[in-house]
């Protein structure tokens, strides 16, 4: 009797044991795809931030590449302007020695025409302040 009842224990406990440790394995299971899927979650957000941040950082750079692109045409107008002040100075410095020159000219014409001396029948003056000729106005 007891080895029949032993055989008839036996299947079901060995099949409960056999369901308990599935079931086991299951939740087991289970928990490792739940911690699986979390962590996917968290990696996936990691990325979104990381997008996010390089979006960001690419928006900044193209707005830095705008500013460079901006201050080059600035330096190569400010270059240009530079070079056309110092064709005008140069210029200018041309037309001063030319106008020197002119003057020159005609300072030693007004010397070649003055006399040397001064005739007999000119009287001299002695010039005259500007308070003299304010007092002979007034009379």
């Amino acid at each position: 009797m007891n080895i029949v009842l032993i055989r008839h224990l036996f299947l079901p406990c060995f099949l409960a044991s056999v369901l308990i440790y599935n079931t086991g394995c299951a939740c087991s299971a289970h928990k490792e795809l739940n911690t699986k899927n979390e962590e996917l979650r968290n990696i996936h957000l990691e990325l979104r931030l990381k997008e996010k941040t390089i979006t960001e950082l690419l928006d900044r750079l193209s707005m830095k590449d705008q500013e460079i692109g901006k201050l080059t045409d600035e330096l190569h107008s400010a270059r240009a302007t530079i070079e056309d002040l110092k064709s005008d100075i140069e210029k200018l410095r041309e037309i001063d020695v030319q106008v020197e020159e002119k003057k020159k000219e005609v300072d030693n014409s007004i010397v070649e025409t003055i006399p040397a001396t001064v005739p007999e029948g000119t009287p001299k003056t002695e010039p005259t302040t500007t308070e003299e000729q304010n007092s002979n106005q007034q009379f």
